[in-house]
């Protein structure tokens, strides 16, 4: 990552004040998570059994920009989301907008406050869309060759859906009715699943892919087999919603020190997650005045949360969310199962990927 921003280092000379700090604190950002979509896209690259893949990739560093493109295209994502969450933390740091109203009030000591705030969140917008543009350059040099399936496409594509999908989530906040629950599990297809999981490792494949591009029409045929992608297709969006749904988990039971954001942020913000939903439709008349001027109210207190969280369990709410959990799991586990079959396959990498479905049915941050 300290690469890209090393090459990019003139871009950042425009701003004389602010370049190098925020050359530093996008770094700082975009590497301070699990990386979790860049390790999968390298995963991808590993997915296909052939030794010469191992050589022409190291060569070419592709899977590694790949990697790094997803991740500054997350990290935008993520600036985002936190200006229209009103979040003021993120993995236990300052929200970009906020780093940036803090270096913007030391420099300007004596321009009104006030304004501060405003013009953090305009920049912030700004550095969101900058983490995008520096991203799309390490997706675009890819420059993979001799693929029915072309990676920007396939980049931009996905990218628009999660957006689609974003624009639903908010509206789904707005409207004061409590919605589907197949309708919040369709947005988490493509604003988490598809994103997290599916993209990352279909990008790893595509890579590894073109650096066959040569092979023999005998060699290709096997190692572009049609069904390897609808099946990554089919596990990655299990594996996604399953991310998503312990995401609602930990933001209901998890602790600060854990998650990095405030405890109940995401009743205070009134996020409409299955547990919401579920819990919503199973309280009588009093519980249910309760949970009104409790949800989506800045003035929750921990044993507003409290009451929730044992609401939650009492309801059945929280072993009806298991066994959707573990019925996705399930799906992920029979997709991996037929995708090991394949001759084209590298078992070492499968059970890598059998790892990620035991990480994600039971992480807790």
């Amino acid at each position: 990552m300290a690469e890209i921003f090393l090459k990019n280092e003139k871009l950042f000379v425009n701003l004389p004040e602010l370049g190098q700090w925020l050359s530093n604190e996008m770094q700082d950002f975009a590497c301070s998570g699990k990386m979790l979509r860049g390790m999968l896209a390298v995963v991808g690259s590993r997915l296909l059994h052939d030794e010469r893949i191992l050589v022409a990739d190291y060569e070419g560093h592709k899977a590694i920009s790949a990697a790094a493109g997803l991740e500054l295209l997350h990290a935008g994502l993520l600036v985002h989301d936190d200006i229209m969450d009103h979040d003021h933390k993120r993995r236990g740091k300052p929200t970009f907008h906020l780093r940036i109203k803090d270096i913007l009030e030391k420099i300007h000591a004596n321009s009104a406050a006030a304004h501060a705030f405003s013009i953090a969140e305009a920049q912030g917008i700004c550095v969101g869309d900058l983490f995008f543009f520096l991203g799309w350059q390490e997706i675009s040099g890819l420059d993979l060759s001799g693929l029915d399936l072309d990676i920007s496409s396939l980049f931009a594509r996905e990218l628009a859906l999660v957006t689609i999908a974003q624009i639903r989530d908010v509206e789904l906040g707005y409207d004061k009715s409590i919605p589907d629950i197949d309708e919040v599990i369709e947005v988490y297809r493509h604003k988490t699943a598809r994103y997290t999981i599916v993209l990352p490792l279909v990008a790893g494949v595509l890579v590894a892919q073109s650096s066959l591009a040569r092979a023999s029409a005998s060699q290709m045929a096997r190692i572009m087999d049609k069904s390897i992608i609808p099946l990554l297709e089919d596990f990655g969006e299990s594996i996604g919603i399953v991310f998503q749904l312990q995401d609602d988990r930990i933001g209901l039971f998890g602790n600060e020190k854990e998650t990095g954001k405030p405890v109940g942020s995401d009743l205070k913000e009134g996020k409409k997650t299955p547990y919401i939903i579920l819990l919503a439709n199973r309280l009588e008349k009093g519980e249910r005045e309760r949970f009104d001027s409790i949800f989506a109210s800045p003035t929750q207190d921990l044993k507003d949360i409290e009451w929730i969280r044992n609401t939650v369990m009492a309801k059945g709410v929280e072993a009806d969310i298991q066994k959707m959990i573990d019925s996705y799991l399930s799906k992920a586990q029979a997709d991996l199962n037929e995708l090991s079959a394949l001759p084209s396959i590298e078992s070492k990498t499968i059970s890598l990927l059998e790892g990620l479905i035991q990480y994600s049915g039971s992480r807790s941050s």
